[in-house]
């Protein structure tokens, strides 16, 4: 598998010629256009937040005949012909073996519970957790791992990696409550901490 770091939470994931996309939010639009994910064949959203969810994506993907995911909130905000992503309920799609996991979005900044937060595990090994840092009954050897948020700390981001067992984690969310994720690969010595740039692409083997 292939994944493609863009900014923000975004990744793009390709295998066998085959592309999906998550969480092409605000930070993406900002840079990008929805052209440059190529010719993807479906969406995963985690959550609503627009630095994950860009409304003005929506449309643009319908029209290409894209498959939009996500929760029950998610759905409503897509609106017609929204696929849902409901948890533990697996599903296939662009050759993606595909299973959501619902977990809690991190703490706001004033200490109230964030949107409901679904998470998707691929084949079996990568696990892209949107907004959370806390689980149970997950173990992938492979990571998408915010690294900073609300009450998200390098702490939580490290405790949540070895959690699951992760042994490679790509570092995500670390633009609108900035960290450095160098300086978080430098302190981490758990897991292979890999830094992709946007636009940067690492293979993962299953």
């Amino acid at each position: 598998m292939k994944i493609t770091k863009y900014p923000q939470s975004c990744l793009l994931l390709e295998k066998d010629g085959r592309r999906i996309a998550i969480d092409p939010g605000s930070f993406f639009t900002d840079r990008y256009r929805a052209q440059d994910l190529g010719a993807i064949e479906a969406v995963l959203y985690t959550h609503q937040h627009a630095d994950h969810f860009d409304q003005s994506l929506v449309n643009e993907f319908k029209a290409a005949g894209v498959a939009l995911y996500g929760n029950r909130a998610v759905c409503q905000l897509i609106g017609e012909g929204a696929r849902p992503a409901d948890s533990g309920q697996p599903f296939e799609v662009a050759g993606f073996n595909v299973t959501p996991h619902d977990l809690p979005h991190c703490r706001l900044v004033d200490g109230s519970d964030g949107p409901p937060n679904t998470g998707y595990i691929i084949d079996g090994h990568f696990f892209h957790p949107g907004d959370g840092v806390e689980t149970e009954g997950v173990q992938v050897d492979h990571l998408a791992l915010p690294i900073a948020g609300p009450s998200v700390s390098f702490y939580h981001a490290a405790k949540f990696a070895k959690s699951l067992g992760a042994q490679k984690v790509i570092p995500i969310h670390y633009h609108s409550f900035k960290a450095d994720p160098h300086d978080f690969a430098s302190r981490f010595q758990d897991a292979e901490v890999i830094v992709l740039e946007s636009g940067e692409s690492v293979e993962l083997a299953q």
